[in-house]
C-alpha cells in the first residue's frame, strides 16, 4: 500500500503557515474592529523566524522522503515550540506592576519614575521579563528589564518618562513581555494600572521678563508701618529686651538717655503677569505663550517677588512663596485658549 500521497496531505497547510510567518502584514482596513481581544500578544522574534523556516525545511524533507529519522527531529523542534509556550507563560503570569511619578512633573523635562514589579505566584519564578508603558505618541517612557523575580517578591527598577504636552494624562496599563526561554517568541499580557499625572508647563527661561510699572499714585511708595526694613522709622526707650547694636548713640551722648532704633517696613515687591490666553491659528503659539508665563512665574519668584496672574478668565492674587508657584503653574497646566480670535501674549507689571 502506498502511503506517500496521505503524508502529503500536510504540504499546502505549512506553506500557508510558512507564508503567514515569513510574508508581509497587509493592512487591515480601519472600518474592521477587533470583536474579541486576546489576553496574550504574540510575536515571532527574528531567530524564531529562522527557526520555523529550517522547522518547515526538515517538515518537507521528512514528508517527502519518509524518514524517520528526521521525523524525529521534526518532533524535537516541535516540543521546544510547546516548551517555549509553557515557560514564557509562567513568566509573564501574576505579575503585577506599579508606577511612582513624582509631585511635579514639567513638560519637555524628563522624569525618573520608579516601577515595581510582584511576582505573585507562590512556586514558580519569573525570568527575563521586561516592562514597557503603553503610550500615546504625546509620552515617552524607557522599558524596565527584571533577569529573575522569586516567588511573592518585588524588585524596583528606574525608567526615565518625558511628557511632550502640558496638562492631564492618563496612563492606562503595562505590557510584560519576555522572551523566554529560547528566544523564538516575543509573548506580551497588558497589566492595567490606572494613574492621572498633571504635567506642568515648561519653566526654561529663553529671556528675562521686562517689567511694565502700573499706572498707580501709590504703586512705587513705600509701605508705612514698623518692621525689619533698613529705612529708620524711629526712636523709643531701650529695654533689656532689645537688641544693643540697634542704640542710637548720638541720641544718648546727647540727652544721656538710651534710646534704640525702630525701622520701617519694607515694601513687597509685586508682579502680575498677565497673559492674554487667545485662540491662535498658529499651532505652538499658544503652548509657546504658556510656557513663557510660567517661565516669568518661577523666574520672579525666585528673585523675591509676589506674583500673581490674571488670564481672561481667572486671577490669582500676587503671593510669593512656593505654594504660589504651585497655584499659578497649576492653574497654567489646565488652561485652554478663549473662544476669541488674536494673537497670545504675555507681559508683567510690577509695583
Amino acid at each position: 500500500m502506498n502511503l506517500r500521497p496521505a503524508i502529503s496531505v500536510p504540504l499546502p497547510w505549512l506553506i500557508i503557515l510558512f507564508g503567514k510567518v515569513f510574508g508581509k502584514k497587509g493592512v487591515e482596513p480601519r472600518s474592521r474592529k477587533r470583536l474579541f481581544k486576546f489576553p496574550r500578544s504574540l510575536s515571532v522574534t527574528r531567530e524564531g523566524k529562522w527557526f520555523i523556516g529550517i522547522l518547515l525545511f526538515i517538515g518537507v524533507a521528512a514528508i517527502n522522503t519518509g524518514n524517520n529519522l528526521l521525523y524525529l527531529v521534526v518532533a524535537t523542534l516541535l516540543s521546544l515550540i510547546v516548551i517555549s509556550g509553557i515557560m514564557s507563560e509562567s513568566t509573564i503570569r501574576a505579575v503585577t506592576v506599579e508606577r511612582t511619578l513624582p509631585k511635579r512633573v514639567f513638560k519637555n523635562t524628563p522624569v525618573v519614575a520608579r516601577l515595581k514589579a510582584t511576582n505573585g505566584k507562590r512556586i514558580f519564578p519569573s525570568f527575563s521579563f521586561s516592562v514597557r508603558e503603553i503610550l500615546d505618541e504625546s509620552v515617552r517612557a524607557e522599558s524596565a528589564y527584571f533577569l529573575k523575580l522569586e516567588p511573592e517578591a518585588e524588585a524596583t527598577k528606574t525608567a526615565k518618562y518625558t511628557f511632550r504636552e502640558r496638562g492631564l494624562h492618563t496612563l492606562t496599563a503595562f505590557k510584560v513581555e519576555t522572551r523566554f526561554p529560547f528566544g523564538l517568541f516575543l509573548k506580551g499580557r497588558e497589566e492595567a494600572s490606572l494613574q492621572e499625572v498633571l504635567v506642568y508647563p515648561s519653566t526654561m527661561l529663553k529671556s528675562k521678563p521686562t517689567l511694565l510699572q502700573a499706572d498707580s499714585a501709590s504703586g512705587a511708595d513705600r509701605a508705612r508701618g514698623k518692621g525689619s526694613g533698613a529705612q529708620l522709622w524711629g526712636l523709643r526707650d531701650y529695654t533689656f529686651a532689645d537688641d544693643a547694636r540697634h542704640i542710637h548713640w548720638r541720641s544718648a551722648a546727647r540727652t544721656g538717655k538710651l534710646l534704640v532704633k525702630e525701622f520701617e517696613r519694607e515694601s513687597e515687591k509685586k508682579a502680575v503677569i498677565v497673559f492674554e490666553n487667545l485662540s491662535s491659528k498658529r499651532k505652538n503659539a499658544f503652548e509657546d505663550a504658556v510656557d513663557e508665563a510660567a517661565s516669568y512665574a518661577g523666574y520672579l519668584l525666585k528673585e523675591g517677588y509676589a506674583v500673581g496672574l490674571k488670564t481672561l478668565s481667572n486671577e490669582i492674587a500676587p503671593r510669593a512663596g512656593k505654594d504660589q508657584l504651585e497655584r499659578i503653574l497649576y492653574s497654567l497646566a489646565l488652561i485652554s485658549p478663549a473662544e476669541s480670535k488674536g494673537t497670545p501674549a504675555v507681559k508683567v507689571i510690577s509695583s
